[in-house]
């Protein structure tokens, strides 16, 4: 078969272009290395973001009026933040929460109070008839009534507090997985664990797509009209063998976060701040926990770029600490850990690479129809999605019809009751745990835990459960009492060296 397009990532971003072009008539294959959304989409701060963040502190009108290039980027980050913001929560409400969001605004440094109201105004009339901000200046009334709020530095020195609704994913992963779905019942192919190791053009004008199945170990060949190269921070490793001279389009900004329980008074309450250095600070709850960050710094996306080191907990601590003074947390505070590379368009002179998100065509480049992308962030795949289709469409007509583009969750019925998996503040029924299993291409515990459902991501890690569940979906995985063994030990393994979570005492 030769397909109209293949899709090189199965992160957020590869899974929006396979459901935007499947559903476009365009016949789709797709090849992730790993699981599903294991890599970046997995390690992002799980915020749909308003776009406020792009006229933060750090980039000053007057870094704006040096920048002109950098300010027309940064504005139109924040139009497609905000319009994509709306379109997905109106679209899939069931995978967004709203949670409020609080910005100190102190009288000697920080941001002035009408400018922030300023920045809100810009954002909303950005989007016209989108959702709202609902922001407002806390009166010291109102500040007075937040406990939370007195643990903050200086709090006395307060000017105001700007409240406003950001919305949270219910989780980035899940949603990567249910467009995953959907593709596949608009008619894509898309394969995990399945490993790219070349790409060569034929005789033919088309492109071939080397595998490996890492489940089986065979090799496969795709042969396909066009490319998507969306391996998020990976890109510059996968261009076609024969295009060296392709330059380097991508640069990895690792950001680490740290998972702690808080006093009650902080329950369901976020804050988004500036660190004496003019980098950002958010504390975002999470269940009953709360997650703060980030501390970034450039990386390559090896394995060191997707765990927290001690030298960056210790960092994350003190940015803790510089909020919050009186509330001092330690590491033994640390429930567990997580970071990632994000993918960012490499740019001479920007060590961090820059924020523009683009569709890089390397027809120029004597790689026809062979596209990459760069700069790809969850708050805004779904527009990913349509751009790189209707890129496509400029260059090759769909082998078949349109069919209807489909955002939603998958729906689960629950035919019988076989009990429930409790752990950590989650929940879910025995008899869906086991309908992921068997549906959704599992091929390990994590797999299950973390992407096919969030039980991975409760405040113990499902540790306390692990075992059970993988006895229960034994018979489906086709596992003996020793991989059951292996798989649980796998599974501690894995969190133990990624999370930095205490190993469980019945591991």
């Amino acid at each position: 078969m030769i397909y109209d397009v293949c899709i090189i990532g199965g992160g957020i971003i590869g899974a929006s272009a396979a459901n935007h072009l499947s559903a476009a008539g365009f016949s789709v294959f797709l090849a992730e290395q790993g699981d599903f959304a294991s890599g970046t989409t997995s390690r992002s701060s799980r915020l749909q973001h308003c776009g406020l963040t792009y006229f933060s502190p750090g980039r000053s009108l007057l870094n704006f009026l040096r920048s002109p290039r950098m300010a027309l980027e940064h504005f139109e980050l924040a139009r497609r933040a905000m319009r994509d913001r709306s379109r997905f929560i109106r679209e899939t409400p069931e995978r967004v929460r709203p949670v409020a969001f609080h910005i100190p605004l102190y009288r000697k440094d920080g941001i002035a109070p009408w400018k922030i109201r300023l920045a809100c105004r810009l954002l909303e009339a950005m989007d016209r008839d989108g959702v709202p901000l609902d922001d407002q200046l806390l009166t010291p009334a109102e500040i007075a009534a937040i406990p939370a709020l007195h643990h903050l530095r200086d709090h006395t020195q307060l000017c105001g507090v700007l409240r406003f609704t950001e919305y949270q994913f219910d989780w980035p992963e899940r949603i990567c997985i249910d467009a995953i779905i959907n593709a596949e019942k608009n008619g894509a192919v898309a394969c995990n664990y399945t490993r790219v190791d070349k790409i060569a053009r034929d005789q033919n004008d088309l492109w071939t797509v080397y595998t490996t199945d890492l489940r089986s170990g065979l090799p496969q060949q795709v042969t396909t009209r066009s490319i998507v190269n969306a391996a998020g921070a990976w890109v510059d490793g996968l261009h076609p063998v024969e295009r060296s001279d392709i330059p380097r389009l991508n640069q990895g900004l690792k950001g680490s976060n740290l998972a702690v329980r808080l006093p009650p008074e902080f329950k369901n309450l976020a804050i988004e701040t500036s660190l004496p250095d003019g980098n950002p600070f958010y504390l975002i709850p999470w269940g009953d926990i709360h997650y703060f960050g980030p501390s970034d710094e450039p990386h390559e996306p090896d394995a060191e770029g997707f765990r927290v080191d001690e030298k960056t907990m210790d960092k994350l601590l003190a940015d803790f600490a510089t909020v919050f003074p009186a509330l001092p947390l330690t590491r033994q505070d640390v429930l567990y850990s997580w970071a990632g590379v994000r993918p960012r368009t490499a740019r001479a002179g920007m060590p961090d690479g820059s924020e523009a998100v683009l569709l890089h065509d390397m027809s120029s480049k004597y790689a026809p129809r062979y596209f990459v992308y760069t700069g790809g962030i969850i708050m805004t795949h779904r527009n990913a999605g349509r751009d790189i289709t209707r890129t496509i469409a400029r260059y090759i007509q769909p082998s078949a019809r349109p069919k209807p583009l489909c955002h939603a969750p998958q729906d689960y019925c629950q035919e019988y009751d076989l009990g429930w998996i409790d752990t950590g503040g989650e929940q879910i029924a025995i008899s869906q745990l086991l309908i992921h299993a068997r549906d959704e291409k599992v091929m390990h515990l994590d797999d299950l835990l973390f992407r096919r459902t969030r039980l991975g991501w409760s405040s113990n890690m499902a540790r306390d459960v692990v075992q059970s569940i993988a006895e229960q979906i034994a018979d489906i995985m086709g596992w003996t009492k020793t991989d059951i063994e292996a798989e649980v030990k796998l599974y501690h393994t894995t969190i133990t060296s990624n999370f930095g979570i205490k190993p469980y005492a019945n591991a």
